[in-house]
């Protein structure tokens, strides 16, 4: 293997003695073939988490019965275990290579089928199973899943900070992992709802009915696809960068350490601020605006058209973006145009809209000013690990991301639960599992919080990209620097 060093500039302030760099010159130089890589590789991840996301909660709460406050709970604990675990694989990671010269790939090829076997158990029909067995079974799936995903979101997560050192192509490979996140939210949100949803009377009321015997089939055939993509991410992508960390050879892990590291890094936090803001409340109102065409609108297989809403932004962001992050930087091209999608929010709580098409459309406007926060996040994480490198001279890639993991696994927990334990506390007559209950008051209610949501969540990006992430284009610039970093 032949290595070349990447030289540390002497007035860094880094202690060199931890922590050297060596760029592995046998390999193929970045190139397209990365992007592809990496690009599939947020495929497969989001075969298993799209699925699981969009449709875990309807399918737990509507056709298996459990009850909104039971579902809350027990989302709310996994997730909380699943973060204390963050760390302990990312630790894993870092100090215990397989039998491999890379560090990340080989972790995700042999956890990969595991995540695909436990994400069909969790669609299991268990419809008829006793309420006890059908909150065993979502329990100890959820949880299965949760830290096989983890397993295998880290070594990916970390992977692109291994790639290459390049601000250019890092923004390329958090464009292609945006894009590949994305795709199978096209698949999931247009042919799925109408497979689903039928359309049944009820008490002499129309109503739109989830059909969930009919998701363990789909995640049998979404399954093998997932394994197929990071196959693919597998033998197009590679590792270059060697971080030859001495503190972790000789020293013993440190979680403290690590800990106190992670919350000195006012970028990393700043990026959790974000990533907690984002989960809980704007992908949070996806349960929510799920509920609004099905309560509201009366038809569930509306969701479809949802996905001409979340396409616009990484449009826009494949197209042009780049050259805007080029001029304006990363938290600049997220935060600002977001003002203008909370304006657009704000007209539609106050706006008597009926027409599906035109609630359709004003949510398509409204993205449109937030596709730096749908694309640009996962290079900014890569750019905060080289900051805590620069801060303190160790190089801890699967820690550090396995913390910034927690915290979005602690979201993820709470995102997930504080939409049914919003509504079973706002709403407690609306039964989910009774489509009895769907009165117009309710349909109204759950169409407004829809909205609020997404609005709470956006000003909490905008302050915390802007108060708290530190890494403005001249700052990242003497840091890449000083690590001795290709910038361009």
């Amino acid at each position: 293997m032949a290595v070349k060093k990447l030289e540390v500039a002497e007035d860094s302030g880094i202690s060199t003695k931890q922590s050297t760099t060596s760029y592995d010159t046998s390999k193929r130089p970045f190139g397209k073939r990365d992007t592809f890589g990496y690009f599939m590789g947020d495929l497969g991840g989001n075969f298993s988490f799209d699925l699981v996301n969009m449709y875990m909660f309807i399918f737990f709460t509507q056709f298996i019965g459990i009850e909104l406050a039971h579902y809350a709970l027990i989302i709310l604990i996994a997730k909380i275990l699943d973060g204390i675990n963050d760390p302990l694989i990312g630790m894993i990671i870092d100090r215990f290579r397989l039998k491999t010269q890379d560090k990340f790939k080989p972790w995700i090829m042999r956890m990969a089928p595991f995540l695909a076997f436990s994400m069909s158990i969790m669609f299991i029909d268990a419809s008829e199973w006793s309420y006890a067995a059908k909150l065993a079974l979502f329990a100890g799936s959820y949880f299965l899943w949760d830290i096989l995903y983890t397993f295998v979101n880290v070594p990916y997560g970390a992977l692109s900070s291994v790639m290459t050192t390049k601000a250019s192509e890092r923004t390329a490979l958090s464009t292609a992992r945006s894009i590949g996140g994305f795709v199978p939210n096209i698949l999931y949100g247009i042919f799925i709802p109408m497979v689903i949803y039928t359309t049944v009377v009820v008490d002499g009321e129309t109503k739109s009915i989830f059909q969930g015997e009919l998701m363990f089939p789909i995640t049998l055939v979404t399954g093998v696809l997932a394994i197929l993509s990071y196959v693919a991410l597998y033998y197009n992508t590679e590792e270059r960068i060697i971080h030859h960390n001495t503190s972790l050879q000789s020293q013993k892990y440190s979680f403290l350490e690590t800990f106190i590291n992670f919350f000195k890094n006012r970028a990393m936090i700043g990026l959790a601020l974000v990533a907690i803001a984002q989960i809980l409340f704007i992908n949070g109102a996806q349960q929510l605006n799920s509920l609004t065409f099905q309560l509201y609108f009366e038809d569930g297989r509306l969701n479809s058209y949802v996905i001409i809403v979340t396409l616009i932004p990484m449009i826009i962001g494949a197209t042009i973006g780049n050259r805007l992050v080029k001029r304006f930087g990363k938290k600049e091209i997220i935060a600002y145009p977001l003002l203008i999608s909370i304006a657009v929010y704000l007209i539609m709580i106050f706006a008597p809209i009926s027409n599906p098409f035109i609630w359709l459309g004003l949510q398509a406007f409204a993205s449109i000013f937030s596709f730096g926060l749908a694309i640009y996040t996962w290079a900014m994480v890569a750019d905060a690990i080289d900051y805590q490198e620069w801060k303190t001279g160790k190089r801890n890639e699967g820690s550090v991301y396995s913390m910034y993991s927690m915290i979005r696994k602690l979201g993820q927990g709470l995102g997930a639960s504080i939409v049914p334990a919003t509504i079973a506390i706002i709403l407690p007559g609306l039964k989910l599992s009774d489509a009895s209950t769907w009165t117009a008051e309710y349909a109204i209610s759950i169409k407004n919080l829809s909205v609020i949501f997404p609005i709470v969540g956006m000003i909490l990006v905008i302050i915390a990209l802007i108060f708290v992430y530190n890494l403005d284009k001249k700052t990242l610039s003497v840091v890449q620097k000083d690590l001795g970093h290709e910038t361009e």
